[in-house]
């Protein structure tokens, strides 16, 4: 291994280790290359744990992203906070422990502050409680290993088992739980990740989607915070068929967008090997002012050709019409019943962006935003009964910190005040003849007249009970009532309008291994949602145009034959379904021209100077933002380029 390349590998990304922990977020990167890894990976762990930095570490060699619940234990069990003796055992019960020696009889009650101020929530937050607060942890550490091995854990809590639909939860939870602990982050590393080239068609195409959504990192304001994710691999990766640029969504995130160079922060995809003469020492690495943070943020999220999490303006190039046709979307929902949208773009013409600013737009007009990514097809779309809980916790309501609906049922149990709202609304819903009203029925089960039974309630609105059921007619209305009675208590208890409902990642539906049978199980689920059934409803279908055409290609006969079913319910509307994706006028992502590309990639240099200051100013040429607006195919592309322009020129002085 050349010593000076790998100076300059750990120098970038102990940068960008550095970036991400300020920005509060996560960033993925390819390592890839025929040269032996374990000088690059031992020389990273070293710098993250001297900086603070925990790390993790699995092969998929023995179990693949298809399996996110395998890797997320076996992360769990590598898991080193800095600090520790390199010669002891890792894992979360050793830093646990280490939390305990430092904080001592104090211990509990630092934890929970800490907790409360990662927003550090679900089951690893009530497992690592309960080792703390025992008296020799023999059990409860049995018990944590048992939950991390996929085993369900008697408890008197609700909990869900470690699974393919919680995995994600879990892995933005561990990377929480590590800064509790006193880590500023965590180095997660994936390796023998060429792996994933060897898998069958449907395993592949499912661990390539598990990693576009570790990209994505859009859960909610819930995911990952402060971690780097290296998935690093020989170089099948991008050299055999079926590699990683193979995959359009995932390429349009990860693919190289710099010419070969040193490697500078933030890059997405990187060689074990220099694939040029290297001049220079290594840059050093600097730490971000805090005044820069909000910027920094952004420009993570642009890297890999993202949107950022807060809709801003600086990025923002001719919505006019789009504006528009939310303003009509919403004074039609409001006035009849519920609207459906269909928003159109190929990869990477800037559909998540459009769909982001359409949030910021639903949010503003006081309508919670709920959103339902078309993964998995065969646990969540075409099972209300499995998705309702994802559905709730990844939902952002138009109130302070975008509160979730669960942290709005905490505070509604939390005073007298607020339990007796919740009851006089549980009452008046119960009164009716509704589904909602069943769901509210169950909710004042056992409880004595003006009280409430926490427990009930927290059953009943959390669904957790429902994840495991099967899609029979009976678990499905009742997952139905249930959401439509969060949208009642909303109204009532939130004054929030109706709800903006975004399904998005439709191309799914025709990924490898998704049969008719199951598009048929998802169509159904999409009449309840697209046929009007939601009250004052707005509900978007963000598709490529391909799977639009295939869709509606496909839509009558696969209609036609649900509509035949005995166990269809009255409110899975697929006639409605059939009518509104043959007619929807499509809301086309905005195509830029040459002069809107150009307007984008001076906001994009523009948000890269708000970081680098004018450090940038040498990306600034004339000629060299001429030549990425001509050349870019999307605005995704033109956006990465630009920026990682500019992180060159502050990194390297290019």
């Amino acid at each position: 291994m050349d010593e000076r390349w790998l100076a300059h590998l750990v120098a970038s990304r102990a940068q960008t280790l550095e970036d991400v922990a300020a920005a509060g977020l996560s960033t993925v990167a390819i390592l890839s290359g025929d040269a032996a890894p374990d000088p690059v990976l031992d020389a990273l762990a070293a710098d993250a744990l001297e900086r603070g930095f925990a790390i993790a570490t699995c092969s998929l060699a023995d179990g693949g992203l298809h399996d996110l619940d395998v890797v997320v234990g076996k992360l769990a069990s590598s898991l080193r906070l800095p600090g520790t003796d390199p010669g002891r055992r890792h894992g979360l019960v050793v830093a646990l422990d280490a939390f305990v020696a430092k904080h001592k009889k104090h211990a509990e009650e630092r934890f929970e502050a800490l907790a409360e101020e990662e927003a550090l929530a679900g089951e690893l937050r009530v497992l690592a409680s309960q080792y703390l607060a025992a008296a020799t942890g023999r059990t409860e550490a049995r018990r944590l290993h048992a939950w991390l091995g996929g085993k369900e854990v008697p408890t008197e809590l609700a909990m869900r088992p470690l699974a393919a639909r919680t995995a994600k939860r879990a892995l933005a939870q561990l990377t929480r739980l590590a800064r509790v602990l006193g880590a500023r982050g965590t180095r997660v590393v994936l390796r023998d990740a060429e792996a994933l080239v060897d898998l069958s068609g449907g395993r592949r195409d499912v661990a390539y989607t598990v990693l576009r959504e570790l990209v994505d990192n859009a859960d909610g304001g819930r995911g990952t915070v402060a971690t780097e994710i290296l998935v690093v691999g020989s170089g099948a990766l991008d050299r055999r068929a079926h590699s990683l640029t193979e995959h359009p969504a995932l390429a349009s995130r990860i693919a190289p967008v710099l010419p070969p160079g040193l490697p500078v922060p933030h890059q997405s995809w990187l060689s074990l090997e220099p694939p040029v003469d290297i001049d220079r020492d290594a840059p050093s690495v600097r730490a971000i002012e805090g005044k820069r943070a909000g910027a920094m943020r952004a420009l993570v999220r642009v890297a890999q050709g993202l949107p950022p999490l807060e809709a801003i303006a600086e990025l923002t190039v001719g919505m006019d019409e789009v504006d528009a046709r939310i303003e009509q979307l919403f004074a039609h929902a409001s006035n009849d019943g519920s609207v459906f949208a269909v928003l159109v773009g190929e990869y990477g013409a800037g559909k998540t962006h459009h769909l982001l600013h359409m949030e910021a737009r639903a949010l503003a007009d006081q309508r919670p935003v709920l959103r339902l990514a078309v993964e998995r097809l065969d646990e969540d779309l075409g099972n209300p009964q499995r998705h309702l809980r994802r559905l709730i916790e990844n939902a952002a309501l138009p109130l302070r910190r975008r509160a979730t609906p669960i942290d709005r049922l905490e505070g509604w149990l939390r005073t007298p005040a607020t339990r007796k709202r919740l009851r006089a609304s549980l009452d008046a819903i119960a009164q009716g003849d509704s589904d909602a009203a069943r769901a509210a029925e169950r909710c004042l089960r056992g409880a004595e007249a003006g009280e409430l039974e926490d427990a009930a309630v927290m059953e009943t609105l959390g669904a957790l009970d429902l994840e495991t059921k099967p899609g029979n007619p009976s678990y499905r209305k009742d997952a139905y009532g249930r959401l439509l009675l969060w949208l009642d208590l909303l109204a009532r208890l939130e004054g929030c309008e109706g709800p903006v409902l975004i399904l998005d990642e439709a191309e799914n539906l025709y990924r490898a291994g998704v049969s008719r049978a199951e598009r048929r199980t998802a169509l159904r689920s999409l009449g309840f949602y697209c046929g009007g059934a939601l009250p004052r409803a707005c509900v978007v279908l963000a598709v490529t145009p391909d799977t639009l055409g295939a869709l509606r290609e496909e839509a009558a006969e696969l209609l036609d034959q649900i509509e035949a079913q005995s166990t269809l319910l009255p409110t899975e509307d697929v006639a409605m379904l059939r009518r509104r994706l043959l007619r929807a006028r499509p809301i086309p992502v905005t195509k830029l021209g040459r002069e809107g590309l150009a307007t984008l990639a001076e906001q994009a240099h523009r948000l890269a100077k708000d970081v680098h200051g004018k450090r940038v100013e040498r990306a600034r040429d004339e000629d060299t933002i001429a030549k990425v607006v001509r050349e870019a195919r999307t605005p995704r592309e033109l956006l990465r380029r630009v920026v990682m322009q500019g992180e060159r020129a502050a990194w390297l002085g290019e």
